[in-house]
């Protein structure tokens, strides 16, 4: 079992590292890889179309929040936690 909020807190740390090592420590390095991957190129867009400061402030919570997103649900898989209010 994988605790989660050791789990959330590699994840919302803004570095591919940490995720990837979230990641990995659930079984869904390739998963997490790919993620990470288009996280990175959509950043790269939102900064090619709107300028440095403000860009970040739409950047940011694309890459701390679909990680986030993506470790929470694949961790609670992962430990086979039922989601639902009736399991």
């Amino acid at each position: 079992m994988i605790g989660m909020r050791g789990q959330m807190i590699l994840a919302i740390i803004p570095s591919f590292v940490t995720q990837l090592i979230a990641f990995y420590r659930i079984r869904k390095f390739t998963k997490g890889l790919i993620v990470e991957l288009i996280i990175f190129l959509a950043d790269a867009f939102v900064q090619m179309i709107i300028p440095w400061p403000f860009g970040v402030i739409f950047a940011l919570p694309l890459t701390v929040g679909v990680p986030v997103y993506c470790v929470r649900k694949w961790t609670l898989e992962y430990n086979h936690v039922p989601t639902g209010m009736f399991g």
